[in-house]
This record gives structure tokens, sequence and C-alpha cells, in this order.
């Protein structure tokens, strides 16, 4: 809606509005200090009327506007601030490493996934829809979910585009429904997703830990948001990092992956349910606020380029196949499909390799150090980083989801600097890449880890670390994020 080049520009400056996305709030025409933002008379593709700056002259760029927005659909910004920036110049970007070629499971192989559910091409969207996509196209056929701030546009998206695909959504009453019947459309033969957010994911606990012990697959992505209780339903967070790992009781492994942009919002999350597939185990997927409302660039893939991993069913006669029975050198059990015809018993309880309660501590022992070492033997190749500078770096500044993207330009300004510094990024952080920490160990002398929470992911690295090098924490409690010269601050102590 602003153009910094345009000649005469009235105000001091100016609005940019998303209108695609706009949902009619009001705040911030209500909460303008200048009158100068009214709806329009137009109706965007939700159904709303959307905000336009009627009155430019009187615009400050004061950002009030963005502030109030719950949506990010608008924002403003000065004229002067715009011309700084144009004048300055986008720094360009040092490229990632080109990602390492995709770990093959242990069993079967992959195949290009259904191509009923993949929008090949170009699209500029949001993380929440990204998500959306990649579920959809790694053959994801059913969604359960209960609307929460700030994930529901996943599902929104979900119940939209599933009917055209050949799936189903279903909007529970609450999160508690939600969880348990993706398991049951699991067990039906369905790869399933289910999404929430803050208080939800407390409340699916009880059934993730259902579906670590019955070894159900299945994603649930969680759009962090800031806490505790119902917290900052529209502001962004990472306090949920060690609730994903640990928030069921008893002693079980879990996945999660940790995406910084729409792009990767895609791509992970076909990653994820392939992994969901291979392991069988729940698979966490923990965007945060930002990263699931940013708008960017976001390239799908021609069908035939997306290998997914097909769900292994048995080939075993009906009267032989047991439904939890493993061997040594494969620790993941075949499933199949209920109604089929097999004899299946699924319980939460401990169980033996048919299924049946087991109630003793030598099934306990046999079950649950099965369910740690599927996962815990396979660490090393399921280790997924992105690497900056770490050749001769001294200080190495751990980061995941939102807050790398603003490490990573702390770290590139630390190195104009001429400071030995480097970056790793977690894109998956359970189970945590421990080997390559202590690698790091023997050159590194401090690890810096800034984290929109008051210290989680740090004390894995305190941990691992042990000792051999100085770890700091860069706590924020959340609702917003970190500035680049916080980071950069700590750095050049870290140094001296």
């Amino acid at each position: 809606m602003g153009d910094s080049t345009t000649a005469s520009r009235p105000g001091k400056g100016t609005v940019f509005v998303r209108s695609e996305i706009c949902k009619g709030c009001s705040f911030c025409v209500d909460f303008c200090p200048t009158d100068c933002l009214s709806f329009s008379t137009e109706f965007n593709p939700k159904g709303y009327h959307f905000p336009v700056l009627s009155a430019p002259e009187a615009c400050t760029g004061c950002d009030l506007c963005g502030l109030y927005c719950p949506d990010f659909a608008i924002y403003g910004e000065r004229w002067k601030d715009i011309d700084e920036r144009k004048a300055k110049g986008r720094p360009q970007p040092v490229p990632e490493p080109a990602a390492p070629a995709p770990v093959k499971p242990a069993w079967g192989t992959l195949v290009p996934t259904d191509p009923r559910g993949v929008l090949t091409g170009l699209h500029f969207m949001d993380g929440d829809h990204a998500t959306c996509e990649g579920a959809i196209a790694a053959g994801c056929r059913f969604a359960a979910g209960y609307p929460i701030t700030p994930s529901t546009e996943v599902v929104e998206r979900f119940a939209a585009r599933i009917p055209v695909v050949g799936g189903l959504f279903i909007q529970m009453e609450d999160e508690l429904a939600s969880s348990i019947a993706v398991q049951g459309a699991a067990w039906g033969g369905k790869k399933t997703l289910s999404v929430t957010s803050g208080p939800g994911f407390s409340l699916m606990m009880e059934h993730i830990g259902l579906a670590a012990v019955t070894e159900t697959p299945g994603v649930w992505v969680n759009v962090q948001r800031g806490g505790p209780s119902t917290g900052l339903p529209t502001l962004p967070g990472q306090a949920d990092m060690m609730q994903a790992k640990w928030g069921s009781h008893g002693d079980y492994e879990i996945i999660a992956l940790v995406p910084n942009s729409p792009q990767e919002c895609f791509d992970l999350m076909i990653k994820a349910f392939n992994l969901s597939e291979v392991y069988r185990c729940p698979v966490m997927f923990m965007m945060d606020e930002v990263v699931g409302h940013m708008v960017e660039r976001v390239e799908i893939p021609p069908a035939e380029r997306i290998q997914v991993v097909p769900r292994r069913l048995t080939t075993k006669p009906k009267g032989e196949y047991l439904p939890f029975a493993t061997t040594s050198e494969d620790l993941v059990p075949e499933m199949t499909v209920a109604g089929a015809g097999h004899r299946i018993h699924v319980t939460g309880l401990t169980h033996d390799e048919r299924g049946y309660p087991a109630m003793n501590a030598a099934a306990q022992d046999k079950m649950v150090t099965r369910l740690v070492r599927k996962i815990r033997d396979h660490a090393d190749a399921l280790v997924d980083v992105r690497e900056h500078y770490l050749d001769d770096a001294e200080i190495v500044v751990v980061s995941y989801g939102i807050t790398s993207r603003i490490a990573k330009s702390a770290v590139d300004d630390a190195r104009a600097r001429g400071l030995r510094v480097g970056h790793l990024r977690l894109r998956i952080v359970w189970p945590f890449p421990a080997a390559r920490i202590r690698a790091l160990c023997q050159h590194a002398k401090a690890f810096l880890v800034p984290e929109l929470n008051m210290g989680q992911v740090v004390l894995e690295i305190e941990r691992v670390v042990a000792g051999q090098a100085k770890v700091i924490g860069i706590p924020h409690a959340g609702g917003s994020v970190h500035e680049p010269d916080a980071i950069l601050k700590k750095i050049i102590e870290a140094t001296q």
C-alpha cells in the first residue's frame, strides 16, 4: 500500500497491508492515534473488510497498527526509515550449506508421493499454510484439531484442501479428543496430523504418551506462543521444547523438528511424516508463532521429486502376526490396518508382543528398553543441523527456530568484526546432537544459546559439554524476539 518511490509522499510514514490474511478485528483502526485508517468497502478472500490508508497525510508510520494486529496483516513504517534502508541496501546473506542426503529408512524404499496432494509451483505463503501443504504432500489424509491461536491457520487450510485430495478433517470438541482421534485413524491405515499450541499441547500430553507406548505413528504440530497458561496467544515463544521431550510421564523417546522458515515448514513436514513411519513414534513439529505467521517464498516441487516412506504393513498370515514383535536387528514392529483380519490388541498398559497386558518387571524392562533404543540407537543418523563458520570458531552460537535467523545476523556481524564465531542451527532438537556438540568442544571455548524461554535447550548443552567450555544462555521471556545487538554483545563478552 505504501510506495517509497513516489515523488510526493504525504505524511511522515505509511502502512503496508496484507489484505488477504486480515480477519477484520478492527484493532488497527481502533488504536490508530491519528485516525488515518479505515475499512475498505471490498471483501478479502476470507470474507472480511480490510484496512486501507484513508488519510495518508496523517500517517506517522508509528506501527501501533502492527503492534496490535493479532495476524501480522498490517505494519507501519516511517519514510525516513524506508529511505535509509534502501540507501543502505540489504546485506547479501551467506548461503547455507547444501542439505545432507536424506536418511534412507532402515527398511523399505522411498516412493514418490500421491500427486493429488501436491500444489507444485512457487507460492508466497505463511508458515502455517506451508506446514499444511507439507503434510498433504507427505500423504497425510486425516487431521483432527481444535482451533487455538496461532496454529489455527494450519487446520483451516487443511479443512479447505483435504476434500479435493481424498481425506478428512474433523474439528473436535477439545484437544484431548483431537489427540486420540488421530491415533484411531492411524490404526485405520491413515497418516495423521494434530495441530495445537500452548495450553492445547499440555492437554495432549497423556495421549502423546499413549502414542509412544502403542507405537502409533503421527505428527503433532505445536505453534509455540508465550506462556505459561493462556499467556500470549498471538505472540511468540519457544518455551515448550522440554515439554516436547518430557511432557508425558514415563520413559519413552520422540523426535522433534524445528523449522525456521515457511520453506522449511513445507520441507521438514515431509521429513517429519517419513520419520514417524520409519520409527513408529510420535514426531513433534515445534514451530513458533513468528515462523507460523511470516510470509515468504515457498517452492513446492513436482510430486515425483517428493519421496515419502509408505507404511510398512505386515505380509505375515493372520495367524502368525504379532503386532509388537521385533528382532534384534530391527526394533520397529510391522503394522497392520485395524479390520484387515489380523488379531490386534492395542493398550496403554505394559504389554507383550501380542499387545496383551503383561504386568511384571521383566515385560516392562523389555518394552521400555526397546522403545528407547529404537530412537537412541539411531541418534547419529537423526542429526540434522546447519553449520556456519565452525571450522575455526572459538565461540559457537547454538540456536533454533526464529531465533536462529536473528542469531545468524549477529554471527555475520561478529565475523565482519574479525571475531572467530560460528553458528550451529538445530533442525532436529530431539534426539539431541550430542556427538556434534562434543566434537566442537575440541576448539570452542564458549557456547552461546539464545532462546525464547528462560533456559531450556541450554541445559542440554551444559550436560553435553560437561565443563569443557563455558555455556552462556541468552534467555528471553517471549512476546517478541531477541535484538541482534543483544546476541552480538554476548558474543563480544565471550571473546574477552
